[in-house]
């Protein structure tokens, strides 16, 4: 999937309305479109836009890392291979430059690993903490919004997956490192004829013998070619001689131990770490921020589609006029009533006798006790859908005040002003639209 991805662009809009003066628009129809406002604010350069380009730094930033781990890597081995008048290398001590460092790191990162497996810890380690470093200074140079990149660092490094992260780094650059230096072994083994020797002093020739043959194994189940009893006591340091075989066997061990003990886990483990950094981050728990967003947008979505439960106070009673549906001219000096409003109150109602409000249960309630054959408007908002309790408040009020008419305020692009129509039709109520062009 292409960069942002919805989710990406989810949580840049939540970091963004929570820090900033930004907002989605209020009138798109769905999430998706909403989201498209980060394509068009702000000017010159969009949200998205300033996102993909931190994205492109991040990356180029991981490959520089990964290129400088394998140019490390070609360089160690051959002060490794430095030898003396004899052409005589020592096998492990060829060993400890090449894995020695690797498996210490790979034991610390296992321990760490278990012991911070039930926790959420926030430390991003020295290789994440470099990347984050030179990617703020970089788009601090390019120019880019504070709080895009504070948002970008938050959905590309978030607490709950950090360690993944981590660990496919940290995995990803010491195969590189290994990887470059089986190359360069590889490449010093087809032009130099070496001979492969063994010294120890603690170790005795059968312990030396059996950790060599322990080292075998692996390798031996692919059929390679590996030094065998006779070839580990011909090469003992205080041996010159050294067959060509010998010498093939140790250099057949020297490079399948790189590949089967350094190269291959990395490659492992760095695929597993990434595969649950993508998986942890898929399965995040949204937060409120963006919970809110979806929220707001799905029950635009769901207007006009769905009862969400039945209405037991069901009017009977058929319809006895038809509503009206153009902009009618209202009567001055006549008592008006707002339901549900939060705007403020319309100029057309300057001359309105009086003007109350039907916003709170209590004001409601208050008005349906009382009755009146007197003319009286109740305003409702196009912008808002009617509900349930809607509809039962109408009916109720029909009833009480037979001279009531629903008039139902209209900016030309409010979508629910059907919907009000409809329910005026349901509940025999007269109705009138009040158009407000913006």
């Amino acid at each position: 999937m292409t960069f942002p991805t919805p989710s990406a662009k989810l949580a840049l809009a939540a970091w963004l309305e929570s820090h900033t003066e930004f907002r989605l628009s209020a009138q798109a129809n769905s999430l998706t479109d909403a989201l498209k406002d980060l394509e068009t604010s702000p000017k010159p350069t969009s949200y998205l836009a300033q996102l993909r380009q931190l994205k492109r730094y991040f990356n180029r930033t991981i490959f520089a890392v990964l290129m400088a781990s394998m140019i490390l890597g070609l360089v160690a081995v051959p002060p490794a291979f430095v030898t003396n008048q004899s052409d005589q290398v020592n096998i492990f001590w060829l060993f400890i430059i090449l894995l020695g460092f690797h498996a210490l790191n790979f034991i610390v990162w296992c321990v760490t690993m278990m012991a911070t497996m039930r926790q959420h810890t926030n430390s991003k380690g020295i290789l994440l903490s470099l990347l984050i470093f030179f990617n703020k200074k970089i788009s601090k140079h390019s120019h880019i919004n504070k709080d895009i990149s504070e948002a970008y660092l938050h959905w590309q490094c978030p607490t709950h997956s950090n360690k993944w992260l981590i660990g496919s780094l940290s995995h990803a650059a010491w195969g590189c490192y290994l990887l470059a230096g089986w190359l360069m072994t590889l490449l010093l083994l087809l032009t130099n004829q070496v001979n492969f020797v063994w010294e120890t002093t603690l170790l005795s020739d059968d312990a030396f013998i059996q950790l060599t043959q322990t080292l075998s194994l692996l390798p031996q189940w692919f059929g390679i070619a590996l030094p065998n009893q006779l070839d580990i006591l011909a090469s003992r340091v205080d041996l010159v001689s050294q067959t060509a075989i010998t010498r093939q066997h140790w250099a057949n061990f020297l490079l399948a131990s790189i590949m089967f003990y350094g190269v291959l886990p990395r490659l492992v483990f760095t695929i597993l770490c990434l595969s649950m950094y993508h998986i942890t981050r898929a399965t995040r728990p949204l937060s409120t921020q963006e919970k809110i967003i979806q929220n707001r947008y799905q029950q635009q979505e769901s207007h006009n589609r769905h009862i969400l439960d039945a209405d037991d106070h069901k009017d009977t009673s058929k319809s006895i006029h038809t509503d009206a549906t153009h902009n009618g001219t209202l009567s001055d000096n006549t008592r008006w009533a707002l339901f549900e409003w939060s705007d403020a109150k319309p100029d057309e109602l300057s001359n309105a006798r009086s003007v109350s409000l039907l916003n709170s249960r209590e004001e409601q309630n208050q008005f349906l006790t009382l009755s009146s054959d007197e003319p009286i408007y109740i305003l409702v908002n196009g912008r808002q859908s009617p509900d349930r309790g809607v509809r039962r408040f109408f009916s109720q009020a029909r009833m009480r005040y037979p001279a009531v008419v629903m008039v139902i305020l209209d900016n030309g692009k409010d979508r629910f002003v059907e919907d009000w129509q409809r329910l005026a039709r349901e509940t025999s109520l007269p109705s009138t639209l009040l158009s407000k062009k913006d």
